[in-house]
């Protein structure tokens, strides 16, 4: 299987969202840890979107409704994250592509807009808790053919 790095993956979720268009405990996020996937099914589900972002040819113009696929996606990864960190990076992205998913196609200055809301702190923390969680924990390294999962 082709694992992409996850600097890749990071930069596939927001170009596929460009093109479109710590805190509290357990509870913080409204997943609690009987909920939560073990480290090694998170990693399975992000290798599984990974490849298929790697596979689809990225649609230059994605509509409102694939807007909201996306949006339901990372809303249901981030039921499940492992941890609070990691739902709250995931979780970072919900009022972007909520904005995206409403964007006028035909407004530059509307899409100019939302692109800057990609470098807003939040969105680019979020970019670094994914990768930094793709790389340590699901064993995807920059530039590797594959990966190693954790085990456990």
């Amino acid at each position: 299987m082709r694992i992409t790095s996850p600097r890749l993956f990071v930069a596939t979720l927001a170009l596929s969202i460009v093109s479109i268009s710590c805190g509290g405990g357990d509870d913080a996020i409204g997943g609690n840890s009987s909920t939560r996937l073990s480290d090694e099914a998170f990693c399975a589900k992000i290798m599984v979107l990974n490849e298929q972002t790697s596979s689809d040819s990225p649609n230059p113009s994605p509509n409102p409704k694939e807007m909201l696929e996306m949006l339901t996606v990372i809303q249901d990864m981030t039921k499940v994250a492992p941890t609070a960190e990691l739902q709250e990076a995931l979780e970072a992205y919900t009022p972007l592509l909520e904005e995206m998913s409403k964007l006028d196609q035909d407004d530059p200055e509307a899409f100019a807009t939302a692109i800057s809301t990609l470098f807003t702190p939040e969105v680019m923390k979020a970019a670094e808790v994914l990768d930094a969680y793709t790389t340590d924990v699901c064993g995807i390294e920059d530039g590797s053919a594959s990966s190693s999962p954790p085990t456990s």
